[in-house]
Order: structure tokens, then sequence, then C-alpha cells
């Protein structure tokens, strides 16, 4: 109930700054008023967020090249978003070492409609399932200038999946239907951008900043993978013996992962921002990885519990990994538009001898399309409100020469600016 109730603080604080931000910025001077204005005094409480929001641009071009990055004029946006998110799931086991049976599985895709309001870096929204495809569909993320955090999560029941036997759809096998097994994906990562002062990871998809010239870098990140499939209609089990045969008698499984990644990103634009193409992709070192395995239980044995049973990996690291790609269009000042998507890579393969001969192939994509509209004070009414020559951001600092050539300041590394 605390977090609850600082959650609201910090909501209701918000929304009062996105209304006076508001009023400030769209206030009109009225005809035969402008020489009565130009003495007047302004209002203490427009200085005020006007001066915060100043702090608020220097701090978040603080360590940036204002030739590479800045910041759109308008501070406040509102979104409308639409999305796609789906899962390809393939599991494998071996009646004999020649003879691999694979169930294929997937999703029914999403539609989510929703919006995100948001001041500079920081913002909410929320998302409607229309298809109801997923019992729990999570996609939270915080972004600045070099750190980045995401975390996926979701859960469905809304799958199909079919039996190959030796990569051939098999004959006469049982199906899994919708409502018959749940798959849940999880994934915790964090990020480290290696260019930061150049190179900006939000401007593509959040667009809280803007990239002005075409740079890369190197990116390092840390996460934690989880896969869980759970068979819930267990009675094709005792009805069908080949649907016991296929599955190896399995019932369920849980992977759980940590990986160490680098990866590589660039943002190209052609025309100063106004127009953006990133792509990055990520390959990830899987250190650790377990899974855990559920049997079905012989006939007339009763157990307290379900059993389970560890499966360790065939090898004590191997790779896996994820990539993006996005475009954003910046049609004014106040307006904006992207479409970015994103796919993830679980995998897993038992140790020989194990129990069970098992390989795992999971991927998680989802696809976002954002429209927005950028509103709150510009610059000439701060320059009116603080009689100040000064843009919002504040005076770009001199860039300090780096030592490294230019090739790698602006496409894989550099130190702070």
């Amino acid at each position: 109930m605390h977090d609850f109730m600082k959650r609201g603080q910090f909501h209701i604080l918000l929304w009062v700054l996105l209304f006076s931000s508001i009023a400030t910025g769209i206030r009109a001077e009225e005809p035969g008023k402008a020489a009565k204005q130009s003495t007047k005094q302004p209002n203490k409480a427009a200085v005020f967020f006007h001066r915060a929001g100043q702090w608020i641009d220097r701090f978040e071009l603080s360590g940036l090249d204002t030739n590479y990055i800045t910041l759109p004029e308008h501070r406040w946006r509102i979104t409308l978003n639409n999305g796609e998110v789906g899962i390809r799931a393939n599991y494998t086991t071996w009646a004999d070492p020649s003879t691999p049976m694979t169930l294929r599985a997937q999703t029914t895709p999403s539609v989510e409609l929703g919006f995100n309001a948001g001041y500079r870096g920081l913002g909410g929204g929320y998302s409607w399932d229309v298809l109801n495809a997923y019992t729990t569909n999570w996609n939270l993320s915080f972004g600045n200038k070099s750190l980045g955090i995401e975390f996926l999560r979701n859960v469905s029941t809304n799958l199909t999946g079919q039996f190959y036997v030796a990569d051939q759809l098999a004959a006469n096998t049982p199906m899994l239907n919708k409502g018959e097994f749940r798959i849940s994906n999880t994934s915790l990562t964090a990020r480290y951008v290696m260019n930061a002062a150049h190179y900006s990871h939000e401007a593509a998809t959040k667009q809280s900043y803007i990239q002005k010239r075409t740079a890369g870098s190197l990116i390092l990140s840390v996460s934690y993978l989880s896969s869980q499939m759970q068979i819930l209609d267990t009675l094709k089990y005792i009805k069908d013996e080949d649907m016991s045969t296929l599955m190896d008698g399995v019932t369920g499984m849980i992977t759980r992962q940590v990986a160490l990644g680098l990866g590589y990103g660039i943002n190209y634009t052609p025309n100063h921002g106004k127009v953006l193409l990133h792509a990055s992709a990520n390959m990830q070192v899987v250190c650790y990885s377990i899974n855990h395995v559920s049997y079905m239980t012989p006939k007339g044995v009763y157990l307290p519990g379900e059993p389970h049973y560890v499966l360790r990996p065939s090898s004590p690291v191997h790779v896996s990994g994820s990539m993006r790609a996005a475009v954003s269009w910046e049609i004014c000042r106040w307006a904006h538009l992207s479409l970015w998507a994103q796919a993830n890579n679980l995998s897993f393969r038992s140790k020989a001898g194990d129990l069970t001969s098992l390989n795992i192939s999971n991927w998680h994509w989802q696809a976002h399309l954002n429209i927005g509209v950028r509103i709150g004070a510009g610059k000439k009414r701060a320059v009116q409100v603080l009689g100040e020559p000064e843009t919002p951001f504040g005076p770009a600092e001199p860039t300090k020469k780096s030592k490294l050539p230019q090739w790698v300041t602006d496409y894989f590394f550099s130190s702070s600016h």
C-alpha cells in the first residue's frame, strides 16, 4: 500500500507539472497588450517551471555531444500505440538417436491498442489486448543516456502445436489445441551504451532524444531469461498413448538462464534527424543454464506433488541473441511517428545421457507503431518568461578533442563528452 501511495503521489506531481507547463506554453497574447506585457513581471510559477525545465534539460544533455544528439523542443509527449506480440517455440525430444520428434507451437498474435504519456525520458502508459491473446503481457523499459533496463513478461494459452517426426509433419498424430498448454516467457535485461556521447539507443523507439548525425555504438548487456511450458490437458496422456510417446512423458518444463551480451547498434539519418533508421543486434553468451522437467506419473501411482527433474546443459556456455530494427519520422516539432520491431531468442540443449534428450528454441517477437504529439512551452515562450536569449536547453558545451580516430568515436566508443 505504501508503494502504491508513493506511485500515486508521483503521478499526481507529473500531471501538475504537465498542466502547468501547457498553461505557460500556450498562453496567447491579446491584441493591444503587448506593451503592457513587455514591462510586466513574469508569473513566479511560470519562472519556476521554466527554470526547472532548463535544469532537467541540462541534466539530460550533460555528457552528450549536442552536434550528434539533442532534445525535442517540447518536453511533454502523448503517444498512441499499436502493438503485436507473438511466440514461436520448438521442443524436440528423441525416440531414438536417429529419430527426433518436435513440437512446433505458436501463439495467436495479439493486437494491442494503448497510450503513453511522458516528460522527456520519463513516462508510462497502458495498453489493451484487443484479442485477449495473452493472460499476462508486460513490457516495461527505462533508459537514459547510457543505461537502459527492459523487462518483458508474457503468458498465453492461445497456442496451437503440431508434431514433426524427423522434420516431417507426423500423420495421424494428435495436435495440441488452444487451452491445452501454456507458455510463459520472462526476460530482464540491463544494457550499457559505450558511445553514449554520440549514439542514442532511445532516439528510434521512444524518440525522447533526436539523433542529428549518424552514429553507432558497442553495447554491453546482462540478462536473466526464463521460459516455461506446461501441458494443461493431461487427460490426453490417459486417452492417447501416442501423445505420451511423442512428448516422451514430459508434461512441463522450466528453463532459467543468465547471459552476458555484446552487441552493436547504429542510427543512420540522412537529414539531421528528420528521418532515422535504426538497427541493432545483441549476441548473448549464456553462462548459466538449467532446466527443470516434470513427467507424467505412471497409472495408479499417486504423489502429493508433481515430480521435477533437473536437466543440465550439453555445454557450459552457448550463444543466443536478440535483434531490433526501427524507423522514426519527425513530422514536425509537434508530431512524430515510429515503427519498430524486436525479436529475442532462448535456446537450451540437454546433456547427453540425461533422462530426456531435449532441445528448446523459443522466439519472442514484438512490433509497435507509435504516433505521438509533443506539447508544452517552446523556446520562444521560455525566452519571454525568463527574459534571457537562451534556449530551454541551455548553451551547448564545447566538444573535447578525443585522441581516438573519429571513425572510432563516431561508430564504436567514446569517453564522456
